[in-house]
This record gives structure tokens, sequence and C-alpha cells, in this order.
């Protein structure tokens, strides 16, 4: 279950932003549009990428980053329940002891939708792949996040992964 952790990060990082469609989603990035100034839904979406770029980078510690660092941090992949930012952080760190065993996320979507001024939901699709054999994890990702003094964090996840 320990290499199923890689689903919480595995945030689909896909293609720029788009404003409000008509589903409701604030960012869609299968229908992204260049747009003049950042919204707090294009913000989400940065947060997320920089998420991508550091799990790929093997930076758990920069992954993280992107959690609230709050024992009342809720994290489940699968059957597998987190609570609390420590318990995440453990996982990661015991479940990886070997950084270049976490692979590599590939993006394929993820939609924002401000729910609040201060809460938003996420929806991400992705893939990952491991460079030392045929193995490939694909799931999806649901997130809350809220909005801090220090910006956007993720609050809640919940990830359902697939083996290929």
């Amino acid at each position: 279950m320990q290499a199923r952790i890689v689903a919480i990060s595995a945030l689909s990082f896909c293609l720029p932003a788009v404003a409000q469609d008509q589903t409701g989603w604030q960012f869609d990035s299968l229908q992204a549009k260049a747009s003049a100034s950042e919204t707090d839904a294009q913000q989400i979406y940065e947060l997320l990428l920089k998420m991508l770029d550091r799990w790929n980078a093997h930076d758990i510690e920069g992954h993280l980053e992107v959690y609230w660092k709050s024992p009342e941090l809720l994290v489940v992949v699968d059957s597998e329940q987190f609570n609390g930012w420590q318990a995440l952080h453990d996982s990661y760190i015991n479940g990886y002891p070997d950084r270049n065993s976490m692979g590599f996320i590939n993006p394929a979507r993820i939609q924002v939708k401000l729910l609040k001024p201060d809460l938003a939901l996420a929806l991400t699709w992705w893939s990952i792949s491991f460079p030392t054999s045929k193995q490939k994890v694909v799931g999806n990702t649901t997130m809350n996040l809220q909005k801090f003094d220090d910006g956007w964090k993720v609050v809640a996840a919940h990830s359902s992964t697939a083996e290929m």
C-alpha cells in the first residue's frame, strides 16, 4: 500500500486554466484560454503544478508544502486513511526510502471550482510511471482546498487508484 500513497500527490497537472465554463468549473485544463489576471482558481492550478514539479523532482518535503500542516488534515488513498500532516509525512518518508522509486506523474486533467471565497474543490486525473518497471498507476484525486493567510492549502483529499 505504501507505493499507492503516491496517488495523493498525483494531481493531474495539465494545460493552462480557463474561466468559468458551462458546468460551473472556474478552471478546466482541457478548455484552456489565456487570462490577463490570475484568479483564485488559477492560483490553485499553479499550486498543483508546483506539487507535481516537486514530486517529479523526488522532493517529498517540497511536495508536502501544498498540504495544510495540521493534525486536522485528512487524506484517504483507496482504503488507507492518514489523519494529520505528520502521519502523511511519515508515510511518505517511510514508503520511499529510495526517492527514485517515487516514479513520475503524468498529467491528464485538472478542474477547480470555488465554493466560497476561501474554499475550493479540485478534481484531478493522472498516471504515474516507474522507470525501473513496466508498472503504471492511474487514478483520480478529489481535494478540498482552503485559503489561509499564507495561500491555498489542501485540507482534505481522496484518491482512487488502479494498477495497469
